[in-house]
């Protein structure tokens, strides 16, 4: 699987809202002003992430900076995080969230943050409860908290 920045491949924008807009339609207002924004924006925050295997979008994340819960502070955060239905249970969830933890060590961030309704899920990629958010898409939510990683070494070839 190769995960694209949507400023290098703009043209998986369309699969990847068309996959969206089938099974998150909810979200879509936020996303496609994300999107926009990154494509406008000089970077490296806020970023979209799209995920390719053999051709086909299969998911992907948007980085965006957001306020820390009960905090003025603010953090990274993995805004969204999706896998087309077709592709679930592949296990390119945590590709994703390591691609994503990665991204954020190679930023300078220490710590990475989500909210999610899904219990007992992110906790299996080392993500903890730091406590309820508001309802996001008419769902309570889950704020949770992780560190973000090194990036990966590049190999050097002779």
């Amino acid at each position: 699987m190769k995960i694209y920045s949507i400023r290098e491949r703009p043209d998986l924008i369309p699969a990847m809202l068309d996959s969206l807009e089938e099974h998150w339609p909810a979200c879509m207002p936020w996303i496609k002003k994300h999107m926009e924004t990154v494509l406008r924006s000089s970077g490296p925050i806020p970023d979209a992430y799209i995920a390719v295997e053999k051709g086909q979008v299969v998911g992907g994340y948007t980085l965006a900076i957001k306020q820390i819960l009960y905090s003025e502070e603010e953090g990274l955060w993995i805004a969204t995080l999706y896998v087309d239905p077709k592709f679930r249970g592949e296990h390119l969830s945590p590709i994703l969230i390591d691609h994503a933890r990665r991204r954020g060590g190679a930023l300078g961030y220490e710590k990475i943050y989500l909210a999610s309704e899904h219990c007992n899920y992110y906790e299996k990629y080392g993500f903890y409860t730091i406590g309820p958010d508001a309802c996001a898409w008419g769902e309570p939510t889950q704020m949770f908290e992780n560190t973000t990683l090194p990036p990966l070494a590049v190999k050097q070839t002779a």
